[in-house]
């Protein structure tokens, strides 16, 4: 989870923490009602999903779904599987509108757990699907306005101002009042964390201002008064600041809203603490603030006042006092696991004891704020790359839907085309049959339908080979940097390739998809491995099993394989490095199977794990090893070799508290001649040791 790090003088430079403690606040004055009410209500979206048949109308129902788990029922578990659920649905029936709504909505409930990256690839996603086609405008500003508001929360201002502005014309367009107030307010908090630019927010506060008083939304007129309020704190016109915050006062007090008074007093105290003249003022203000947040049991709020007493009291060299309210802030930090809050209340400590000359502790407070904003920056990181994987997933289904399409397409144009045929022969029948003066015309009508038969199925067959060779050079490009990065064997990728190119031109072509198919699924995951240290033995597996199915379709029926054990749950939490079984593989085929003089040539992988140890038995009933009578039927196979997995084994073994041994058994009869050759890959303790060591997973990329 993101973390906001507090600065030493923490102004609100937007409204983000402002509108979920405003959530925080709804949800817990109803909390009581809805808890009465939440099962029943979760009963009835549950039953109308499951009773629903029309597939537009199931797609709405498990988005409602999703929403009222996440607002009664706060299962994250469940919610996030009917949004993520609700986006295959909308997928599957190819309507854009409602596959950029379930995005939209996938999006919110990220965005409601502070994973900012993802929700913002959603909302633009979302948006971009819409943007040009002819819908509902709402639905645009929504999304356009989700947008920004998620850049802008993970600090993608650019990205943020580029879908606020694009939100804010259509609602200009339409001449609505709501999204113009609210994309004129995400542009001005936009703008004042764009370092030059603060001077023109202003006007967007102002004109969402007038926006919100115009239709009478007091709610969205407060934030806005914040808003103004927060702009000329941080310009410092603290009297032009103040007399809006006194108006805001006022209007919540009117309004009975103790969440917004609260926040109106943490204001008056920033502004005066900022100014620096009437400190005094400025503990009062916080302290009565406090105190409404303490009754609204809003602990990170509470936690957020207490560092700034602890900075008012620094800045009056108050020291006992600013430690006193810097460590509250601190205990209250940790129960809600706030890393960031955390990371600055301890350097504040650390300031603290350098003011007081105890170095010591002064370091020592110092280095652990580093250690928070370390893990900061890992969750950080480790949320862009599920963002990254969730965009890459979509990415992919999204084509395999297109190629669906692309398909369907193609098959409706040959079914047109033949049923024209059949009226064109029909005519001609009804021709023949009313005089038989009209043959010659007849045999002209027909010269006219195979030129026309003729041009549809030329270009039929030119679309089909320009697919063919677009999909082929995409897997070369593939292949190429397969080579590069990993050093696969190139004669196994470029003999696939050439098997590939072979089908296409012998215009095998169900056999040539199929095959690159297969092909492409492995180079892709070959890819995708290749940026971790190790991956789970189900995707090495996986690996081995697409790369036997490669060769087992490019050489003849006598060549098979047996997978076994693969059933053991286990298999997910056992860890190998990528790429470790299929040079065993290949020196199997290529060297023993391949060279034997059998007929039914088969290869078998066995899994057996107990507790510490994982093995990995592969069999083949090939010629053997030390077999001088081999048949020279193909040539001398430079597969990776073992030269380099020993060199793997070797430097994991080092580097690694799990260790990983092999050994090669020459099978051979009563008489001593060779029945083919076992490998028996040993892995120990690689489970227990990478759960207990979840960083030694990931490839630093530094």
């Amino acid at each position: 989870m993101k973390q906001k790090i507090i600065s030493p003088l923490p102004l609100v430079r937007n409204i983000k923490s402002i509108t979920f403690s405003l959530l925080a606040l709804v949800f817990l004055c109803t909390s009581n009602e809805i808890l009465g009410q939440s099962n029943s209500r979760i009963d009835s979206l549950k039953t109308a999903f499951e009773n629903e048949t029309n597939d537009s109308l199931k797609v709405l129902a498990e988005i409602n779904l999703a929403k009222g788990i996440h607002k009664m029922q706060h299962d994250l578990e469940s919610e996030y599987f009917h949004a993520k659920e609700a986006v295959d649905r909308a997928l599957r029936i190819n309507d854009t509108v409602l596959y950029a709504r379930a995005l939209d909505n996938l999006g919110l409930l990220y965005r409601y757990h502070q994973r900012y990256d993802q929700a913002l690839s959603l909302h633009t996603r979302a948006f971009e699907l819409i943007k040009d086609k002819d819908v509902d405008p709402i639905f645009k500003m929504i999304m356009g306005n989700n947008a920004g508001v998620a850049g802008r929360y993970n600090h993608n201002n650019d990205t943020a101002f580029l879908y606020y502005m694009q939100a804010l014309k259509i609602a200009e367009d339409e001449n609505n009042l709501k999204n113009i107030a609210i994309s004129s307010n995400g542009i001005g908090n936009t703008l004042s964390n764009i370092p030059g630019r603060e001077n023109e927010a202003l006007p967007y506060f102002e004109r969402s201002l007038k926006a919100q008083q115009d239709i009478g939304n007091d709610l969205g007129v407060a934030m806005n008064y914040l808003s103004i309020s927060d702009y000329y704190i941080v310009k410092g016109d603290f009297k032009t600041a103040n007399e809006y915050l006194k108006i805001l006062l006022k209007l919540n007090q009117d309004r009975n809203d103790e969440f917004g008074i609260a926040i109106t007093y943490e204001y008056m105290g920033i502004s005066k603490l900022k100014e620096g003249k009437d400190l005094d003022k400025a503990v009062t203000y916080f302290q009565t603030s406090a105190d409404g947040y303490k009754s609204l049991k809003n602990i990170h709020r509470q936690a957020e006042i207490l560092t700034h007493l602890g900075n008012t009291y620094l800045k009056k060299s108050e020291l006992n006092r600013a430690e006193d309210y810097y460590n509250q802030s601190l205990e209250l930090s940790k129960n809600l696991n706030a890393l960031g809050m955390i990371s600055t209340n301890v350097l504040k400590l650390s300031e603290v004891s350098e003011q007081r000359g105890d170095y010591k502790s002064a370091l020592s407070n110092f280095k652990l704020s580093q250690v928070y904003k370390d893990s900061i920056n890992i969750n950080e990181q480790n949320v862009k790359i599920e963002a990254l994987t969730q965009e890459y997933n979509l990415e992919k289904k999204e084509s395999h839907i297109q190629f669906l399409e692309k398909d369907k397409a193609l098959q409706q144009v040959l079914l047109n085309t033949q049923k024209d045929e059949l009226k064109r022969r029909q005519i001609i029948t009804i021709l023949l049959a009313i005089a038989l003066g009209a043959i010659l015309i007849i045999f002209f009508m027909q010269y006219r339908n195979y030129r026309i038969r003729k041009t549809a199925n030329e270009r039929l067959n030119q679309a089909e080979k320009e697919k063919m060779v677009t999909i082929y050079e995409r897997n070369l490009a593939q292949a190429e940097i397969l080579v590069t990065r990993l050093q696969i064997n190139p004669h196994f990728i470029f003999n696939s390739l050439n098997a590939i190119t072979y089908l296409i031109q012998s215009e095998q072509n169900c056999k040539a998809i199929e095959y690159l198919g297969i092909f492409s699924h492995y180079t892709r995951m070959v890819l995708e491995t290749s940026k971790q240290q190790v991956i789970s033995l189900q995707e090495e597996l996986e690996l081995a099993e697409n790369y036997l199915k490669l060769e087992e379709n490019r050489f003849s029926n006598d060549f098979k394989y047996v997978i076994s054990g693969i059933e053991n749950p286990d298999l997910e939490d056992v860890l190998i490095p990528p790429l470790l079984i299929q040079p065993f593989l290949e020196n199997a085929i290529w060297h023993g199977l391949l060279a034997s003089p059998r007929k039914k040539k088969l290869l078998s992988i066995h899994i057996d794990i107990d507790e510490n140890t994982t093995q990995i038995i592969i069999d083949d009933n090939g010629a053997g090893r030390d077999n001088k009578n081999k048949i020279n039927t193909i040539k001398s196979h430079n597969s990776m070799g073992m030269g380099i997995i020993k060199e793997r084994i070797e430097l994991y073994n080092k580097t690694n508290e799990g260790k990983i041994n092999y050994k090669i058994i020459d099978k051979k009869d009563d008489e001593g001649k060779p029945l083919g050759t076992r490998i028996i890959l040993e892995l120990n303790n690689t489970m227990d040791y990478f759960r207990n060591h979840p960083s030694k997973m990931s490839v630093n990329h530094a």
